[in-house]
């Protein structure tokens, strides 16, 4: 475990980071000293690093539009990422309670960050977070907690983004990888070119960004290599995709029909598993039964033995002895 201490004028942060084989995750302590003094309407924590990237939390003192405290998870370099360049993160924030940790505030989501942040406008009342018996402002200062957890597999995704951008078709520089994906779906369907001619190169750059970058990942992944983030991703990158409106009535049913697929996948697995798991129960039985019957043919065999020692008349009378 790598720790890393941060401190700043005005706060205090902490880093730890731990890595797994398919995770790697890190959580950043911030404390925030002199709370009523923040004036600007966003403050930012000390960068700190999780899985290779930049991150920082971002809260509005006296809230986004809203009495609440907003909280959220900010991309810290999003002004030297490429061109449609994303990475994917499940993300936690935690208000702390400093007099009761039990009444500790969280909140846990996952995004697709596109040079972007992403968090919750309506974290805690103000009212309720400067009312100092409540314990989540003590002496002017509230701790603030981002714990960071990014996928092994999806950071390689965003590192091939991070290649030769080349011009496509005259509409804008996209991946160089996405070009024989769009190439051959553009081919095929020719709507796709013309839907978006009347919008800006920009828009048009990220759509087909977009575009390019959910082919080719339905190229590149295996039905096998379908786990429950990879099937979290895809689902984050159709949503993206819809954003930009293209027609995509051709596409829709067949990523939809892998989402099933996965779904139902999963269900034949646990159905497979209770079959394997009665089947094993039935066979208990069995034995159990097949003793049962030896012992039965047992007891049989004693109880006719006994029976036959004691042989009586039952209507004779007991009687009793005399001298």
């Amino acid at each position: 475990m790598e720790t890393l201490c941060l401190t700043t004028e005005s706060s205090v942060g902490r880093m730890e980071e731990e890595e797994e084989e398919d995770l790697v995750s890190g959580t950043f302590t911030w404390r925030i000293d002199n709370f009523s003094t923040l004036n600007k309407q966003k403050h930012y924590s000390d960068v700190f690093v999780v899985g290779g990237y930049k991150w920082r939390i971002l809260i509005f003192p006296k809230g986004n539009n809203v009495d609440y405290l907003s909280v959220y998870l900010d991309v810290a370099d999003a002004s030297t990422l490429s061109s449609g360049s994303t990475r994917y993160a499940k993300f936690r924030l935690t208000l702390v309670n400093q007099v009761d940790s039990k009444k500790s505030i969280t909140k846990d989501t996952e995004h697709e960050f596109v040079a972007n942040d992403w968090g919750f406008t309506s974290f805690i009342l103000l009212s309720e977070l400067c009312d100092h018996d409540k314990g989540y402002l003590v002496n002017d200062f509230c701790v603030v907690e981002a714990e960071v957890s990014v996928c092994n597999g999806i950071k390689i995704l965003e590192d091939q983004e991070t290649g030769e951008l080349i011009d496509f078709r005259g509409l804008g520089r996209v991946e160089k990888t996405f070009v024989p994906f769009l190439e051959e779906v553009c081919s095929s369907y020719p709507s796709l070119l013309e839907c978006h001619k009347k919008r800006s190169r920009t828009f048009i750059q990220c759509a087909f960004t977009a575009l390019g970058r959910l082919l080719r990942f339905l190229k590149t992944t295996k039905a096998k290599d379908m786990t429950r983030d990879a099937c979290k991703r895809l689902q984050l990158l159709w949503e993206e995709l819809e954003t930009f409106k293209f027609d995509l009535v051709w596409l829709e049913p067949h990523v939809q029909s892998v989402l099933v697929m996965k779904r139902r996948a999963g269900r034949v697995d646990r159905l497979r598993e209770d079959v394997e798991i009665l089947e094993n129960e039935i066979k208990r039985r069995r034995d159990v039964l097949a003793v049962a019957e030896v012992d039965l043919e047992a007891a049989k065999r004693d109880l006719a033995k006994a029976e036959e020692e004691f042989k009586i008349d039952m209507d004779t009378e007991l009687g009793y002895p005399l001298p």
